[in-house]
């Protein structure tokens, strides 16, 4: 199984090539996480005019794919990896550190996103990138 990253899923649902390709390329191994599903609804709801159609696509999206839970282990899984970065001097954004975690905890190991340059990072995650 492959977790999809937020950036992926918004442009996978603008119907953006790279992510829509990837998302075909990988139909039925995709995941995503809690995080993810809530960076997608804040960025609809952000919008002064956010509109109903957004928010049916998204909720369609997530009910066709699993949603990976965050529990206590990943909440500590997280803090070794955040920690790890800063200490090395190479922080990253807190959820994507939430992301990897709820990712690796569940026994997953790869990512898509437009974001290989945090997500690289990680130790024991593979990014898989698009265009």
């Amino acid at each position: 199984m492959i977790c999809i990253d937020s950036d992926a899923i918004i442009d996978y649902l603008k119907g953006r090539k790279g992510a829509t390709d990837l998302v075909k390329t990988y139909a039925g191994e995709i995941v995503t996480t809690e995080i993810n599903v809530f960076e997608v609804y804040y960025g609809i709801y952000l919008k002064k005019n956010s509109s109903n159609k957004e928010e049916t696509i998204a909720n369609a999206f997530f009910n066709s794919i699993k949603v990976l839970p965050f529990d206590k282990p990943c909440g500590k899984i997280a803090s070794k990896i955040l920690t790890g970065l800063f200490h090395i001097g190479k922080p990253i954004d807190q959820n994507d550190c939430l992301i990897a975690s709820i990712i690796l905890r569940h026994g997953y190991d790869q990512i898509i996103t437009g974001n290989k340059k945090h997500f690289s990072r990680i130790k024991d995650l593979k990014v898989i990138s698009y265009s």
